[in-house]
């Protein structure tokens, strides 16, 4: 399916859109013109060719991430005498783990199943049948039936549980994840750096740190500027291994970072932050109460930005949105807006639609620390979901840019976008360079998955001004 683009009277690009999901409230499900522009700063960069159509201000990098070579020959040092094959056997393990987890059901979910497990039971071993039978009979028969209600409700519901990490089950964490964490951390915080160029973060602080990807990836873009680094993980393994690779694997040794301090608890005092980060940490908490709790507590030491981020499934995205909607809420003390990825502060429109059970998520390329010859190869991909909140309002004036949700389709003389619109609405857009000019259309046809687009989508025509409009429209077409 697709979209048709002709140019207004006053020369802005008008785009036809036709449906491409199956969300009737999100989508328009009508053929209607959608007024579009390139926003007319970078329209003229373009056209003087100041800048490159590639090079385009919505344009997010990096695609590709590598460790630093220092901590990457850190990482291969902290192994130490391990088998090298179960470290990265046990590693793949964890890593597929982490990547099918779903959070603790909620007492409403775990009741709705019981529910209908009942039900099920009830076609088998009906109630009725309890008059028949003799008292000693009927107590054995009641408990035959609810030994089979808990066994198929044990089995269709989520045994969740808190990973627990060691001594050595950190270091299989730092050689799996490391890499990839530290990849999706350097390009959420690069977006940040980019589109806040005065935001220059004096204190850190980060929950649920593991071995200190996200301090690595900070002190990257701002090492100049932070001048404390606050880490808290319930793991005291996980902040003893954290330090270590801060002193590049040697004990003793001086961290290369001033002010690193490290807490397995959250602090009680009211210190402010300027960067706050909790990554891939929601799913280790027990219940949504202490998910609230725990992001209510870090937004009230959050004096900038704070950054959420978790796998890029389908529960991840959930979650990761969950934690935006409840810190935007109006009842929430000191609100704040999403600078990333939302042009808006509605409801994510992938998630409005329970039918569609596409995450909202994004793709980046990282090199996986490599052990031995035979490790995996040079290149590998991590989906991932995230979010950018900022404690009272935002001045970027590019926020309302469409965010492109999906990879673009480059095909023979134009190029499909997937977008995330600043109403709120999913919205396919077929680029042509004939249809709104050289410019747009070689904009779209070099931005990625995650990149924004420097332009406005205006507001669909009602039904009767599309009905006068559709016969112009065909006969263009013909």
């Amino acid at each position: 399916m697709g979209s048709l683009f002709i140019l207004d009277t006053a020369g802005h690009i008008m785009l036809a859109p036709r449906l491409f999901l199956t969300s009737t409230h999100l989508l328009q499900r009508f053929t209607s013109k959608i007024s579009a522009a390139v926003e007319p700063a970078v329209l003229a960069d373009l056209e003087k060719a100041a800048i490159k159509p590639r090079k385009h201000p919505g344009i997010i990098k990096p695609n590709h991430v590598e460790l630093p070579k220092q901590l990457s020959d850190t990482l291969k040092r902290i192994v130490g005498d391990h088998p090298v094959r179960k470290v990265l056997r046990d590693s793949d393990l964890l890593n597929r783990y982490i990547k099918s987890r779903h959070p603790p059901p909620t007492q409403s979910e775990i009741e709705n199943k019981k529910r209908l497990i009942i039900e099920e039971v009830n076609g088998k071993m009906p109630l009725e049948r309890l008059a028949t039978l003799s008292e000693e009979e009927a107590a054995r028969w009641q408990r035959k039936r609810e030994l089979e209600i808990n066994k198929r409700l044990s089995q269709r519901t989520y045994a969740w549980k808190r990973i627990e990490y060691g001594k050595y089950e950190a270091i299989v964490y730092a050689v799996g994840r490391a890499a990839q964490e530290y990849a999706v951390l350097k390009r959420v915080l690069t977006e940040l750096q980019l589109r806040d160029e005065q935001f220059k973060p004096r204190s850190y602080f980060d929950f649920g740190s593991g071995v200190g990807t996200g301090m690595w990836a900070a002190s990257d873009l701002w090492r100049d500027s932070i001048f404390e680094y606050y880490n808290v993980d319930r793991s005291r393994e996980m902040n003893e291994l954290s330090e270590l690779i801060l002193q590049d694997g040697q004990e003793n040794k001086q961290v290369a970072l001033r002010n690193v301090f490290y807490r397995q608890f959250l602090p009680a005092i009211d210190t402010k932050y300027d960067l706050v980060i909790i990554s891939h940490t929601l799913f280790e908490l027990a219940d949504k109460q202490q998910r609230q709790e725990i992001l209510l507590n870090l937004w009230r030491k959050c004096d900038g930005y704070m950054v959420i981020v978790e796998e890029g499934t389908r529960r991840g995205s959930e979650l990761v949105n969950e934690a935006r909607r409840f810190l935007l809420r109006a009842d929430v003390e000191h609100a704040g807006q999403t600078l990333a990825p939302c042009p808006h502060d509605l409801r994510c429109p992938r998630l409005q639609d329970l039918a569609d059970r596409t995450p909202c998520n994004f793709e980046i390329s990282f090199a996986p620390l490599r052990l031995s010859s035979d490790s995996a190869s040079d290149r590998q991909s991590s989906v991932y979901s995230y979010a950018i909140l900022k404690k009272g309002s935002i001045t970027d004036a590019s926020r309302q840019w469409p965010r492109i949700v999906r990879p673009t389709l480059v095909r023979s003389k134009h190029s499909i976008c997937r977008l995330c619109t600043e109403s709120g609405n999913l919205q396919e857009v077929i680029f042509t360079a004939s249809k709104h000019g050289k410019a747009a259309y070689s904009c779209a046809r070099v931005s990625r998955w995650g990149d924004r687009l420097p332009m406005a989508l205006g507001t669909p025509q009602s039904k009767e001004a599309k009905a006068k409009s559709e016969p112009a429209e065909q006969a263009e077409l013909a």
